[in-house]
């Protein structure tokens, strides 16, 4: 029997097959290969440790990304069932990892030379920003992690000890004064989806969750709104799916707010009679996967009685109210989010109020995000303050 150093195996002849046995240990994993001869032996387990030099560990197949990927996705979309932990990892697959490396094989992808020249170069070059760059990353490292646990793959590379990402650089928030303000809130009131958008400018819920309100969120009689759903869209079919837990609320509104609702249901129920009238069914009731209700209708539809897209809604309706206001700011609708928080912060409404309001996990990351809007303390007073601790 001839015998060879750590992680170069054993070669013996077993009687008992008439075959000449490979072995090899890595990490406490064995793996045998057989041969009639003792050099088709040894070339075997030549492809075991250039298996295991690539990254394969005792996997010979060195599979191709696309092939990983389609095993990533089934399992993992059984198990993530939140939509958003599920999509903030599938979609930058989808869209950036796999036209790329789909058919190239792990033990090329797997290695810091590459994978430095695709986050940092190629898709820098193709304008991706920093904050896909980053997504993608973090979707590839779970991918090869996932691996290796299935023994698909020795170790995994796509680790920031060895991979320079770019930097990200967060986009400065609109800062408008009470006037722009003003103008802004005459804008809106102004426009079609007026509901809608000062139903967001004065609650500061993210637009899904306005686009998944149903009449069973509203409280009529207390003034309050409930968020529990939010409207997502998956191969063309809308469905509500539960917020996070820490996302659930209920949001105090103002009379203002609750007369417009009554009018945008009011409108809805208007379409209901012209469609029926042209021949045309709707449906404005959506299920949720959590809930045992057969279904919640929602407060804003769109001309055809479906949920509103979201797509559609910002390219239209939102660019058009953008032309309207009198203003070099250019706001996106979830800038909206942002004004309600700023506005909040700076009138000395505290973080803690603010974030719940916001569906913040907790007030940290409120602080984070809005620390510059709020204002701080009077210096003067602050000295003054300390002055007297040390002469009392």
């Amino acid at each position: 029997m001839a015998r060879r150093g750590k992680y170069e195996g054993t070669i013996r002849y077993i009687k008992a097959k008439k075959l000449w046995r490979a072995r090899i240990t890595v990490h406490g994993k064995t793996k045998d290969v057989y041969g009639k001869t003792r050099a088709e032996a040894v070339a075997k387990l030549d492809e075991l440790r250039d298996s295991k030099k690539k990254g394969m560990g005792l996997i010979q197949h060195d599979m191709k990304f696309k092939e990983l990927a389609d095993m990533w996705f089934d399992t993992q979309a059984k198990f993530w069932t939140n939509h958003k932990t599920r999509e903030s990892y599938f979609t930058p697959v989808r869209l950036i990892l796999l036209p790329h490396l789909q058919n190239k094989r792990l033990s090329e992808i797997n290695n810091p030379a590459f994978l430095n020249g695709f986050f940092s170069d190629t898709l820098v070059d193709e304008d991706k920003t920093a904050n896909q760059i980053g997504r993608a990353f973090k979707s590839l490292r779970h991918m090869f992690d996932w691996a290796i646990a299935r023994n698909l793959l020795g170790f995994n590379k796509c680790e920031r000890n060895y991979i320079q990402l770019p930097k990200h650089l967060p986009k400065e928030k609109p800062v408008l004064d009470m006037a722009e303000i003003k103008t802004l809130r005459q804008t809106l009131q102004l426009q079609p989806k007026s509901a809608l958008w000062l139903l967001m400018f004065s609650t500061g819920i993210r637009v899904m969750e306005a686009l998944g309100l149903s009449t069973d969120d509203i409280d009529f009689e207390n003034n309050m709104i409930t968020i529990r759903h939010q409207l997502v869209k998956e191969s063309g079919v809308n469905r509500l799916v539960r917020v996070k837990q820490k996302s659930m609320r209920r949001i105090p509104v103002d009379e203002v707010v609750i007369d417009l609702l009554l009018q945008q249901l009011g409108a809805t129920d208007n379409l209901n009679t012209s469609l029926t009238n042209k021949g045309i069914a709707w449906s404005p009731t959506l299920k949720c996967d959590c809930c045992k209700q057969d279904g919640f209708r929602l407060v804003f539809l769109s001309q055809a009685g479906t949920p509103l897209d979201y797509d559609n809604l910002r390219a239209r309706d939102w660019t058009k109210a953008m032309k309207s206001w009198d203003s070099n700011n250019e706001l996106t609708i979830h800038d909206l989010r942002h004004i309600f928080a700023s506005v909040n912060l700076t009138n000395g409404t505290d973080v803690v109020t603010v974030s719940k309001l916001l569906g913040h996990a907790n007030p940290s990351i409120t602080l984070k995000v809005y620390a510059s809007y709020i204002n701080p303390p009077n210096q003067d007073e602050v000295a003054s303050f300390m002055a007297s601790l040390l002469t009392d």
